[in-house]
């Protein structure tokens, strides 16, 4: 394979990416708020089975923009694998969980957290605009998410996503 092909496998465009609505469904059919699309960059991400074929394949970690509307949030969750979110535009209230301690943080437009693997948490987008997330996992074909909530971990067991 030449250098220029090489690398042409390696860019993803935004043109070219799909925003895609419906692989959180079965979160969103638990909690309408769980509703939020994801455009995958880097391989397929913790949210489907790794068959992604529209992403550069990863090699070290994932990363994909999930966009929530205002008043939507990510369901209570952890990985195995450290999880990190960079704010691209709005404003949102991270909440982290371990143990009995609770800890919440505010994030603004170009602000990061890096949640340690294990930990579980969540994403609130309570401002008035659409809030994109761009979410690194450390691992190229990380596990799909453990959620605290057993009705979506139960939803989740019965669900192949694509």
């Amino acid at each position: 394979m030449s250098l220029a092909d090489e690398i042409q496998a390696r860019t993803a465009r935004y043109a070219t990416r799909r925003d895609d609505w419906t692989v959180f469904g079965f979160e969103t059919a638990v909690d309408p708020k769980f509703a939020r699309s994801q455009r995958r960059y880097i391989g397929a991400s913790g949210s489907v089975e790794h068959q992604e074929t529209n992403a550069v394949p990863p090699v070290a970690f994932t990363m994909s923009v999930q966009t929530m509307p205002p008043g939507n949030r990510i369901p209570v969750h952890c990985h195995e694998t450290e999880e990190t979110f960079f704010i691209l535009d709005g404003t949102c209230l991270v909440t982290i969980f371990k143990g009995d301690e609770k800890v919440e943080v505010r994030l603004n437009k170009w602000d990061l957290i890096s949640v340690p693997a294990g930990v579980y948490h969540d994403i609130n987008n309570d401002g008035d605009v659409p809030c994109p997330v761009q979410t690194l996992l450390s691992k190229p074909k990380p596990n799909r998410p453990h959620y605290k909530d057993p009705r979506l971990l139960e939803l989740q067991a019965a669900t192949h996503t694509n």
